[in-house]
């Protein structure tokens, strides 16, 4: 047999032991997971191609640190513009804000409350006029994440956190002042936050967890709501972890408390006193069966639910101001200025030096993790 006959031999086997293999299928689990993974946890329309190993790479007409001027065609999203460029359109995502979405039933998507509102919004203060976009990156679905600045030097993004139609999007942009311009909209009730008022389905759900819920088709629970929750764990004195490996509503982060940090390896540090506070938050669920009954008081930015977690041991004290009372936890005063009560117990705590007040100078947690983040 000749070289070359032998080698379209070879060929011909590998071919065939190819073909042997199983198809594989985007909803089998594994690769399943793979492609949420990849994709955020929503998996690729149908009629999107995948992309081809192999295939010729096609250069971004823009880098990172490009400014270009030019028309706002169309308002997509309250935080998704399509702006003429000199070579044609281009797609633009503004960085560092998360709008509520808009419904596309074409692509099979939802929308949110105040969606339409938030791009309508955005249409008076862009539509048809010459903006400066400043490009960062390039993202997964090939659009051009950016920052916009509108005629006269205002930045889009600032009067949209300013006036209430979008979130600050802190997973991918650490700037301070845009978390200051989102707390007073939320202070004020502006835009959206005036559902926080309006209360139901209108009360504020981060587009992220939005997104990530309807992927999973997992339902909305809403403030309000008392349910009954098997605890798995206790990771630390404030989370209750479920268990259920869910994109959202995973875990219970008790309201109007914070306690101390404890330690998970050496990327995220404890403080003193975080295992103490945790093993006695353990003890109390433990001596529920592990069951709780969890008053819901909201859906926090990581999709953890934010609750009331109630013992009958403790004839229906919550675990909350229990760890207060016995010195393991603070008032979290500066989301729950309200709750004067928890402010005395922390006191009286404080004055008979019980748990963490052992410390003269015991540092909070939130200051804390402000101390931990890269600078």
């Amino acid at each position: 047999m000749t070289r070359t006959a032998r080698a379209l031999a070879g060929l011909l086997l590998c071919a065939a032991a190819a073909s042997a293999q199983p198809p594989g299928r985007l909803d089998e689990l594994a690769s399943r997971g793979e492609f949420q993974a990849l994709f955020g946890g929503a998996l690729p329309s149908p009629a999107s191609p995948l992309p081809v190993p192999g295939g010729v790479p096609v250069p971004p007409r823009f880098a990172p640190g490009d400014v270009f001027k030019g028309k706002v065609l169309k308002v997509l999203d309250a935080d998704t513009l399509v702006v003429m460029a000199k070579d044609g359109e281009a797609q633009i995502r503004l960085d560092a804000v998360d709008a509520p979405e808009t419904p596309h039933p074409e692509h099979g998507k939802k929308g949110q409350p105040y969606g339409e509102e938030a791009a309508a919004f955005v249409r008076g203060l862009a539509e048809g006029k010459t903006v400066t976009v400043h490009i960062k990156e390039l993202d997964k679905y090939g659009r051009f994440i950016g920052a916009v600045t509108l005629p006269g030097g205002r930045s889009l993004q600032e009067e949209i956190l300013r006036n209430g139609w979008a979130w600050w999007n802190f997973f991918f942009n650490k700037e301070e002042a845009l978390n200051k311009l989102e707390n007073e909209a939320v202070a004020a009730g502006r835009g959206l936050w005036a559902g926080k008022a309006r209360g139901g389905a209108y009360w504020p759900e981060a587009p992220w967890v939005f997104r990530r819920r309807e992927s999973a088709g997992i339902r909305r629970i809403l403030p309000g709501e008392v349910i009954t929750f098997t605890v798995k764990h206790m990771p630390d004195a404030d989370t209750a972890a479920l268990g259920t490996k869910q994109p959202v509503y995973d875990y219970i982060r008790l309201a109007g408390v914070d306690a101390p940090e404890v330690s998970h390896g050496r990327i995220k540090p404890g403080q003193p006193y975080g295992p103490e506070a945790g093993a006695r938050a353990a003890e109390l669920v433990a001596a529920e069966g592990m069951k709780i009954q969890v008053e819901i008081e909201d859906v926090d930015p990581y999709g953890r639910l934010v609750g009331w977690i109630r013992l009958r041991s403790r004839g229906g004290a919550t675990l909350n101001e229990i760890l207060v009372e016995e010195g393991w936890a603070w008032w979290y005063e500066r989301y729950y200025p309200g709750l004067g009560e928890l402010g005395r117990k922390q006191e009286r705590a404080r004055a008979a030096r019980l748990g963490l007040w052992a410390d003269p100078n015991p540092v909070p947690p939130w200051d804390f993790r402000r101390s931990q983040r890269p600078e």
